[in-house]
């Protein structure tokens, strides 16, 4: 009896890692592309972690509000919104927006705006970074940074 119970979970496991490997994993991170205004804003990918469970693909970045201290920031406006386009659709999408020492989690949900994503700008004045992180099937997701200047 004990040994049928070890053989039956082995086979579980073994059956779960098959799985995982061959079904549940896509081969290249998707394409995304931030809009705000019918113009591209530029990103960079700070984080990811992308393939199969023993063949993942990553980097992993500390402090990823450092990637775009120097660079400027894609000119907006207060009440515009930011649309967010992914060539696969993730499971889940988080917005932070990052401030001086923390990040304030500002979304959590898709919409239907242009068939993705989208998130409003509020009324602070300034530069403005937002981190975005898809997250996908196997435990897969990419984060990116955006960096915007609202007037």
């Amino acid at each position: 009896m004990f040994k049928k119970g070890i053989l039956l979970i082995v086979a579980i496991s073994t059956l779960f890692l098959i799985i995982n490997e061959t079904i549940l994993t896509k081969e290249e991170k998707p394409e995304v592309k931030f809009v705000l205004a019918d113009k591209a804003i530029p990103y960079k990918i700070t984080n990811y972690s992308w393939g199969k469970v023993l063949n993942k693909d990553k980097l992993i970045m500390k402090d990823t509000y450092s990637s775009v201290k120097g660079t400027d920031g894609t000119a907006a406006f207060m009440g515009e919104y930011v649309h967010i386009h992914f060539s696969d659709r993730p499971e889940n999408v988080e917005i932070l927006e990052h401030k001086k020492h923390r990040k304030s989690y500002i979304y959590d949900h898709n919409t239907n705006d242009y068939q993705g994503y989208a998130f409003q700008i509020d009324s602070q004045k300034g530069e403005r970074v937002f981190e975005v992180r898809g997250i996908w099937k196997g435990n897969n997701y990419v984060t990116y940074i955006i960096k915007l200047k609202v007037s």
